[in-house]
């Protein structure tokens, strides 16, 4: 019982946070939504999705949205299958050629004590605080874009993170491209520790919305490696 109160009322203060940040330019405000499809030969499967707002123009500005993700994977006698939601708020700096943000928020996962360390690209595999940061630089004209990211759960004490770069090699009508390029993730909970390097393509329409493919290798220390394929989108809810 103390536990569920406990889990309503740190609920209950993001959310207050949310709606306290989002009412000083709520009518300014953008949205975009993501999505990821991520399948490995250990049969491991995640799906992934989220959403975020925040006002547009330079400079800082409040970041709010919540992501969630359904992941299932192999055990010795059974397969696990795990639910997870995070609403979280923060603070996103719009920059020239790019973008800054800082999160923080409280992942509740299903069955978290029975959750293995696995081969994915989440951290909430636990109860927990959240923290989180994500630069975006796709430049101002030239053809090279970079991302980093990174997460921690304090109640997991597990860490993701992850850099990439890629380079337009064509560009398309209306303002779109189509980009290659490399990356390399690296996660950690306890004993466990992975790391993921990767080729990816992107076709970009020139109005916000990312297509994106992924393939690559999970390199798990102790454990079996396996070769990933992922599919991602960016979707423009709101502009």
């Amino acid at each position: 019982m103390k536990t569920t109160m406990k889990r309503a009322a740190i609920l209950g203060s993001i959310a207050f946070s949310l709606f306290a940040l989002a009412q000083p330019a709520a009518a300014q405000w953008q949205a975009t939504a993501i999505g990821v499809a991520e399948y490995d030969t250990e049969e491991t499967l995640l799906l992934l999705g989220g959403v975020s707002a925040g006002p547009g123009g330079p400079g800082w500005s409040p970041l709010v949205g919540v992501q969630s993700y359904y992941l299932t994977y192999k055990l010795p006698t059974e397969t696990q299958n795990v639910f997870s939601v995070r609403p979280y708020a923060g603070l996103r700096n719009n920059f020239p050629g790019g973008s800054l943000a800082f999160t923080a928020g409280y992942a509740f996962v299903s069955d978290d004590d029975r959750v293995s360390p696995v081969g994915t690209a989440v951290t909430d595999s636990r109860d927990g605080v959240v923290i989180s940061g994500a630069l975006d630089h796709w430049g101002t004209g030239g053809p090279l874009g970079y991302q980093l990211l990174a997460s921690y759960n304090f109640g997991g004490e597990s860490f993701w993170g992850r850099g990439r770069v890629t380079t337009r090699v064509s560009q398309l009508a209306g303002g779109g491209q189509f980009r290659v390029g490399g990356e390399v993730a690296y996660a950690n909970s306890g004993d466990f520790s992975m790391t993921q390097p990767g080729l990816v393509a992107e076709w970009h329409n020139g109005t916000g919305f990312i297509l994106g493919f992924g393939v690559g290798r999970k390199l798990i220390a102790d454990g079996d490696d396996a070769t990933f394929f992922r599919l991602e989108t960016v979707i423009p809810l709101a502009r």
